[in-house]
């Protein structure tokens, strides 16, 4: 491939080209939506699996989150240098492919080393994805026009974190009715089902959607050199050391929840695997689309009236009480408790996906946000998601016992976890507003 590719395709209309990006956008949409059913489906399936294939509760938060979040976050910063260097459709074809050939092989595994394996396959696949997508969103659509599509797209990640587990319910229900007829267990099924779609939308992005050139000229946009970044770094060690170390210890609480949420249900509830789908998944959609609608308008209408920090007080006191919601999950022995509390404490835990993004673009430089944003979302990976299922699940195995026992890990890592974030983001509000401030002066002297 060559490393500075333009697109030889023939000018379109301006009409024209805002449809085709549009077009371009829903196959990104769909894709990033199918991303997270064939990286969210283990956690539905994980009763079924460990059974099968005899693998510990720790075993499985290791492949749920340790052996993806690790390989997810190291090759994606590798990756994204590849993205800006080469043809980026025919790189997220290649990743769409391998994630989806690896869900289905997953369906076959005969042990925890082969299903670690092509975890680790679905983890590099879908670390294109969204830096491609994003880079192509920028020169798919002018300037101007790039908030909506580019909102639309992460909005995808508030839906489908929820979302993914109605339409692994659903797939679930499918395969245990195909079961007798293909000789196969509903896992294995389930795992061929959702890995399909992939698959078949990859050879329609390549096809229909010519990579875009690229967007200015690049050779005159100043970007901090990595001596400026590192410095810049330690001037703002308070305030960004707290965000990411918060953002982990949320990481770990939300990421465990979603893993072992379903499995609470299943084993201690008496649900069904199908069921406990669309009910974790009913509640959490439901809850994050009206979060994602709420923080960002309280958070403006307090600013409006002169609270400087009204950003960092809201998240704040939104991850608090997520917290405190979410350890009430993990030990209630009422599943009607269980669902309610599951849906406020997303409602809460909404705010971290929608502020802090929002928080970065207020008060870090425009030329260090890429790698600020890069670096939040590595530290949510390596340890929220590393950490957390696994983590819960030891607790778990070694501490409790019973149907309730990966509840009872669960709620031990909310408080510990919990507090930690809510202090480290409570200490960064002087800092925030220093940095708001000299924030506002670079622009005002622009």
């Amino acid at each position: 491939m060559p490393a500075n590719p333009v697109a030889a395709t023939a000018p379109l209309e301006p009409g024209h080209r805002l449809a085709h990006a549009w077009y371009a956008l829903g196959i990104f949409m769909l894709l990033y939506g199918i991303s997270y059913i064939d990286r969210l489906i283990l956690s539905l399936l994980a009763p079924a699996v460990s059974a099968q294939l005899h693998i510990s509760d720790t075993q499985m938060g290791v492949l749920i989150g340790l052996g993806f979040g690790v390989l997810y976050s190291l090759t994606g910063l590798p990756l994204a240098h590849l993205i800006d260097r080469r043809r980026r459709i025919p790189l997220v074809v290649t990743g769409v492919v391998l994630w989806s050939i690896c869900t289905i092989a997953s369906a076959f595994a005969p042990d925890f080393t082969w299903l670690m394996i092509f975890r680790s396959g679905v983890a590099i696949g879908e670390a294109v994805l969204s830096p491609a997508a994003i880079s192509l969103i920028a020169d798919l659509f002018p300037r101007k026009r790039r908030t909506l599509p580019t909102a639309a797209y992460t909005g995808v990640s508030a839906v489908m974190y929820s979302g993914s587990y109605i339409a692994g319910g659903a797939a679930l229900q499918l395969a245990t009715g195909m079961s007798a007829q293909l000789a196969l267990e509903p896992w294995q099924i389930t795992l061929m089902l959702v890995g399909l779609p992939g698959l078949l939308l990859a050879p329609l992005l390549w096809i229909t959607v010519p990579e875009p050139p690229r967007v200015g000229d690049v050779a005159s946009e100043q970007f901090a050199t990595a001596s400026e970044a590192v410095a810049y770094l330690k001037r703002k060690r308070m305030l960004y050391g707290c965000l990411f170390l918060g953002n982990a210890m949320v990481g770990m609480v939300n990421f465990a929840m979603a893993s072992w949420t379903p499995t609470l249900l299943i084993r201690a509830h008496g649900m069904e695997a199908s069921h406990a789908g669309y009910a974790f998944g009913t509640v959490g959609l439901v809850s994050s689309l009206i979060g994602v609608m709420t923080w960002p308008a309280l958070v403006k209408a307090w600013t409006d009236r002169g609270r400087r920090d009204a950003l960092v007080l809201v998240f704040t006191m939104a991850l608090t009480a997520s917290w405190i919601c979410l350890s009430i999950v993990g030990l209630t022995r009422s599943t009607i408790t269980l669902l309610v509390l599951a849906g406020i404490g997303t409602f809460f835990s909404a705010a971290m996906g929608v502020l802090v993004p929002l928080l970065i673009q207020m008060v870090t430089p425009g030329r260090m946000r890429a790698r600020i944003m890069a670096l939040y979302l590595t530290a949510g990976n390596l340890v929220g998601l590393a950490a957390g299922p696994p983590l819960a699940a030891l607790f778990g195995e070694k501490l409790f016992e019973g149907p309730f026992a990966i509840g009872s890990g669960l709620a031990l890592l909310v408080l510990v976890a919990g507090p930690v974030a809510t202090l480290s983001t409570w200490a960064m509000r002087r800092q925030y507003r220093t940095a708001l401030a000299e924030a506002e002066a670079r622009e005002a002297a622009a």
